[in-house]
């Protein structure tokens, strides 16, 4: 059973969970989540977790995020992108300037409504979901941040421009079309979408459908083996982007305990450790034996008490 984190680079045609679904039918495991969800005419990083990392998903950062993406402009459409019906046209051609000056508007905290064609769950119900069955969905917009929106280029004879943004969770690029495209009173929706980091996964550390389908002989670790994200075997060996537990884990504080004391957090049982300095009360550690993770913990008055055991 593998135990760690893969950083999929997901192509364009497939959903989130169907890539999930090819992993798991990859590596030959039951169990396995994505961090973030990417859109099935998007592509890039999606990190995955297999077996016992899927316990690490709630406590792994995905508050930056990094997209390049294009805007055809003179068509809204019902999904903001090249899935959906287009519902309103314009003759008018943005230039440069004008591109570059509405999107000053866009950086920093704004209020944001994300897509009709959403997960977004109302009342129980996937927004998507009620949209396509014709409902006109009520979303409310929500305060997100966005870090940097870069104009890269503008295609006059395509009558589109090209993208890139910094940004933090809960952003939608096909609403930025969209009310770009509003705003520049043209109208638009994104014909491309790739995400290039999320966290601290990134394009370098990432891995194909297709190269998952070699065998997995190695496991990869960006802290002890570089930053390229590839190792190169020889003979039978072949790549292998296995990100250990502990790794992925790289921004969590981690606390070394003994065999002992392993035992007895495996059990459930809290351990006493005075000498923590750089922990406060309630925070969140990784308590480890070696470079064997043993459980995701809380620290509260001195006391380290398990939230979730990895079985492994």
């Amino acid at each position: 059973m593998k135990h760690g984190w893969l950083n999929l680079d997901k192509p364009i045609g497939i959903s989130s969970a169907q890539a999930v679904t090819q992993v798991k039918k990859i590596f030959g495991i039951e169990k396995a989540g994505h961090l973030g969800t990417l859109d099935p005419l998007a592509s890039g990083m999606l990190p995955i977790a297999l077996g016992e990392a899927t316990k690490t998903i709630p406590y792994l950062s995905c508050d930056l995020k990094a997209y390049d993406f294009t805007i055809k402009w003179g068509e809204q459409r019902t999904t903001d992108d090249l899935g959906g019906d287009i519902i309103r046209t314009s003759d008018i051609k943005p230039e440069y300037n004008q591109i570059n000056c509405a999107i000053e508007n866009f950086i920093g905290e704004i209020k944001q409504t994300p897509p009709q064609f959403s997960a977004i769950k109302i009342k129980g119900a996937r927004a998507y979901k009620l949209a396509r069955s014709g409902q006109k969905v009520n979303i409310k917009p929500r305060q997100v941040k966005i870090h940097e929106l870069k104009l890269i280029s503008v295609d006059t004879i395509n009558n589109s421009a090209d993208f890139s943004m910094l940004c933090g969770s809960g952003v939608y690029v096909r609403s930025i079309a969209r009310d770009l495209g509003i705003a520049l009173n043209c109208f638009g929706h994104v014909t491309k979408l790739r995400r290039t980091m999320v966290g601290d996964f990134r394009e370098n550390e990432s891995v194909t459908i297709g190269q998952l389908a070699e065998r997995n002989t190695i496991t990869y670790s960006p802290i002890t083996k570089g930053d390229t994200g590839v190792i190169e075997g020889t003979g039978s060996n072949v790549k292998s982007f296995i990100i250990p537990i502990e790794s992925a884990l790289r921004s969590m504080f981690k606390v070394e305990i003994s065999p002992e004391d392993a035992g007895k957090i495996r059990k459930g049982q809290e351990i006493v450790l005075n000498n923590l300095r750089n922990l406060k009360n309630y925070d969140i550690c990784c308590t480890i034996v070696g470079s064997v993770p043993i459980a995701i913990c809380s620290f509260i008055y001195g006391c380290v008490k398990p939230i979730r055991v990895f079985n492994i």
